[in-house]
């Protein structure tokens, strides 16, 4: 019989974050204060398995 897994992953995506600011440190600053943008592309090939988190998974599962 087949099990169901949560398998640890990650990838990226890109967006723009518009916000008012004086200057370009003051516009960073607060960005990266900012919600993340909602209109965002997935970066081609970014998708990638957490190796280290499998092999934890697959550790805690044998010792249970």
């Amino acid at each position: 019989m087949k099990k169901t897994y949560r398998v640890p992953c990650s990838w990226e995506v890109y967006g723009i974050t518009v916000v008012e600011a004086e200057s370009w440190d003051e516009a960073i600053s607060t960005a990266e204060e900012s919600p993340l943008p909602i209109d965002n592309s997935y970066i081609e090939d970014s998708f990638r398995i957490d190796e280290e988190m499998v092999e934890y998974e697959r550790e805690k599962e044998l010792k249970s």
